[in-house]
């Protein structure tokens, strides 16, 4: 059964990595890539993964695939490195175990790859949220080597610990500030608390940010500023970010048909794992018969065989609880008065404290927690795992816990085979895709849908017929097209996106631009999208010195895609290019100097 396991790690993670190729969303993962590819031409910004990924994505000579390749196995590297050191932790380790523990690490850690699947849709490119998650890894790994012991592991640890804070704080402050607490009542309750080696953590983490602040803005006060900026034009978008919004405590619903998937799993898995513990023949007989009809389901996935979905809805992810309960049950039949004997309270707290962080990564966001947290839901199935401490302990045949990995994997297939099946903002699955097309750096393609392909062809080749050049600054009016001007590399000034059709984008419109050079203003070429759904209202024009489309001329348009940024109708792009930049130069130098009176 371990080398089913094996089988089922390296499918699923080939099977993710060859996706990796596949499709572009023009809204939310176009952002990502705007940041990300030059993030030093913005001044505010609550996140700052762009600064974090841009050294990454330089490396890479800006290829998306593999980019989102680098992305994927950093996160399952990570994850791979905290489950071996925590089933060490778990499991008496001796020379002929090591192996297979890395082989167990490994089908535990697939099951991080879920990440990419964000709220049951396709979206690998690096962004806040996977920053926050690597965040998470690095700083459980650092808790589990750290300890009250003055050693060189316990200091690695505690080190770890402020590289994992500072990186949350770098991808979503919120995420930082719950992490910071989790950490602060684990330590407290599992007696790891040291003042001593608690101050080496947060000198590491205040370093960082400290080198941080200083590449990033050349001082700690305009860093600050950028923050403090970042978090008005957040509360003044009225996106649902605002402190009495993100303090709560949501619920969710499990459809039947996902209620029924979670029993069917759960009751499998159990029997497997109670095969494998008893040691009987029939037993494993049955496991290793279950095991292998999963691997082939998985196989019949990756291979594209299966081209269907679960349909399982927003709480798909809860999937993986059918592991969790399973793990409890036999926990609860075989361990019984040894998980209050055996367990100590150090692991207890970490139980707890794993099964908080898809809240704790989660915190800060307007979606559901729960729904939000699935994307990490590696710490619930480690969390569970501690209640199986004291059969792992006393048995030198470990093999009951493969069943639970191979079940863990299979949720994991299914749930990425849900979002190859619905990519996200796009209008066919990944399998359909079968245009290639160039975007952002040369050599970098993807493969992407025809009409999507088509949607960049016709909006490349009417910028080139304008005589438009890379680097040229741009002012982004429709609201939802960052993709668009990545794949023309323009300069979006301002921001990377300035998000429409929120109550305040209009207002975050005017400040953000408000803030950039009356030079890049008066240089700047517009793309607008006539009555477009998320389309910023031309008001913001006039308060910049920009008279539009008076001062401008239309160089090019272009139709969308059906399903370009979730909508399905097509609709009309229009590029201007200025006529007049010196005298919107001069009349935005006079609105800005008559505003410093």
């Amino acid at each position: 059964m371990l080398m089913i396991s094996a089988a089922a790690t390296v499918l699923i993670l080939i099977w993710v990595l060859r996706y990796s190729f596949y499709g572009i969303d023009f809204t939310d993962e176009s952002f990502y890539l705007v940041w990300i590819s030059n993030p030093f031409l913005y001044d505010v910004s609550v996140s700052q993964f762009g600064y974090i990924y841009h050294p990454v994505f330089v490396l890479l000579n800006g290829n998306i695939a593999v980019f989102r390749q680098a992305n994927i196995l950093i996160t399952f590297g990570l994850s791979w490195w905290l489950a071996f050191i925590f089933l060490k932790l778990l499991v008496p380790e001796n020379s002929a175990q090591k192996v297979y523990l890395h082989i167990m690490a490994a089908g535990l850690a697939i099951t991080s790859i879920i990440f990419v699947i964000y709220h049951a849709r396709w979206l690998p490119t690096p962004s806040y949220n996977s920053l926050a998650f690597q965040a998470l890894l690095v700083a459980a790994i650092g808790l589990l080597l750290a300890d009250k012991a003055n050693s060189s592991r316990s200091a690695v640890g505690w080190v770890m610990i402020g590289v994992g804070g500072w990186l949350a704080l770098m991808a979503k402050p919120s995420t930082a500030l719950a992490l910071a607490v989790g950490v602060l009542v684990y330590l407290v309750i599992a007696r790891k608390f040291s003042a001593r080696m608690i101050l080496l953590a947060i000198i590491s983490a205040l370093a960082l940010l400290l080198i941080s602040a200083l590449l990033i803005d050349g001082s700690v006060f305009k860093f600050a500023e950028r923050l403090r900026l970042g978090i008005e034009f957040t509360r003044l978008m009225e996106g649902g970010h605002t402190l009495n919004k993100i303090i709560r405590i949501d619920s969710f619903y499990i459809e039947p048909r996902v209620k029924l998937a979670i029993f069917f799993l759960a009751v499998t898995s159990f029997i497997m794992m109670r095969g494998t513990y008893l040691g009987t023949k029939k037993g494993i007989a049955l496991s290793l018969l279950l095991s292998f009809a999963f691997l082939c389901l998985i196989a019949l996935f990756a291979l594209g065989v299966i081209q269907r979905t679960a349909r399982f809805g927003e709480f798909q992810g809860m999937l993986i609880f059918s592991t969790v309960f399973s793990a409890v049950a036999i926990g609860l039949v075989f361990g019984r008065k040894k998980l209050l004997n055996n367990i100590s309270s150090a692991q207890w707290s970490l139980a707890l404290l794993f099964f908080v962080m898809p809240h704790i990564y989660a915190f800060g966001t307007n979606s559901n927690y729960w729904a939000q947290g699935t994307s990490v839901s590696i710490f619930w199935l480690l969390a569970a795992l501690i209640v199986l401490a004291p059969l792992l302990r006393e048995k030198t045949e470990w093999s009951f816990l493969i069943p639970l990995v191979i079940t863990a994997q299979t949720v994991t297939a299914i749930l990425l085979q849900t979002g190859f099946e619905q990519p996200y903002r796009q209008p066919r699955s990944l399998r359909q895709n079968d245009s290639i097309a160039e975007i952002g750096a040369t050599g970098s393609n993807l493969v992407l849908s025809a009409g999507y392909a088509q949607y960049l062809e016709d909006a490349k080749a009417a910028a080139k017929d304008a005589g438009f050049e890379a680097g040229t600054p741009m002012i982004d009016l429709s609201g939802q097209s960052p993709g668009i001007l990545f794949a023309l590399r323009a300069e979006s000034i301002g921001k990377a996106w300035i998000i429409g059709r929120y109550p305040g984008s209009l207002n975050v419109a005017r400040a953000v631009l408000g803030r950039t050079s009356c030079r890049q203003i008066a240089a700047a070429w517009v793309l607008f999208e006539p009555d477009g759904p998320r389309s910023i209202p031309v008001e913001v024009m006039p308060s910049l010195g920009a008279e539009f489309p008076e001062n401008y001329k239309v160089a090019g348009s272009w139709q969308t895609a059906e399903g370009a940024g979730g909508y399905t109708a097509s609709r009309t792009q229009v590029l201007y290019s200025p006529i007049a930049p010196n005298e919107t130069l001069e009349a935005c130098r006079a609105i800005r100097k008559k505003g410093e009176e």
